[in-house]
């Protein structure tokens, strides 16, 4: 069983993230159409698991969303990119695919954004991020609205993330 080492939480910019339950949406707050379209896809392939096999996620479902869509693996202590759709690709510059979030991240963003994955592959919850005008640091300036959503669950944590990101027209 995959363990994930914990680090004591400093303190983060919690007006960025909402985590919930998945049978609990808040759909009010999850944004554009296109993330509630991924949600409802992920709800209807997991049916009544904690969360869906990566087997069962049918990219042709996903055709028209592809170019936001991601795929994590679950390491130790860490989230390695296993597919990248090309919008987001191109927003960070080719290097996500194979890279982890420790090769990408560092300091107090790397901690950060640790922590939201966490919510969702070890509490199995959705976790959205909002990182706007409002909540961007000075380490992170990038717009942007991140969904992140539990896959294959085995001991009581998931293996992988489905994410889709969001970029506003104008950034």
């Amino acid at each position: 069983m995959l363990k994930l080492v914990k680090r004591p939480l400093q303190t983060f910019r919690q007006e960025r993230m909402v985590a919930f339950d998945p049978l609990d949406p808040p759909f009010d707050r999850l944004g554009p159409e296109r993330l509630e379209r991924v949600f409802s896809l992920w709800h209807h392939w997991r049916g009544d698991k904690p969360a869906p096999r990566r087997a069962e996620v049918d990219p042709a479902a996903l055709r028209a969303l592809l170019p936001q869509i991601f795929i994590l693996d679950v390491e130790e202590d860490d989230f390695r990119f296993r597919l990248v759709g090309e919008a987001v690709n191109e927003r960070y510059d080719h290097r996500l695919k194979g890279h982890s979030l420790r090769d990408l991240l560092n300091g107090a963003v790397l901690d950060e954004t640790l922590h939201e994955h966490r919510q969702c592959v070890e509490r199995l919850q959705a976790v959205l991020v909002h990182n706007g005008l409002d909540t961007a640091s000075h380490d992170d300036r990038s717009i942007y609205t991140r969904l992140l959503l539990p896959l294959e669950v085995v001991g009581g944590t998931a293996r992988h993330i489905l994410g889709m990101m969001e970029f506003p027209a104008a950034a």
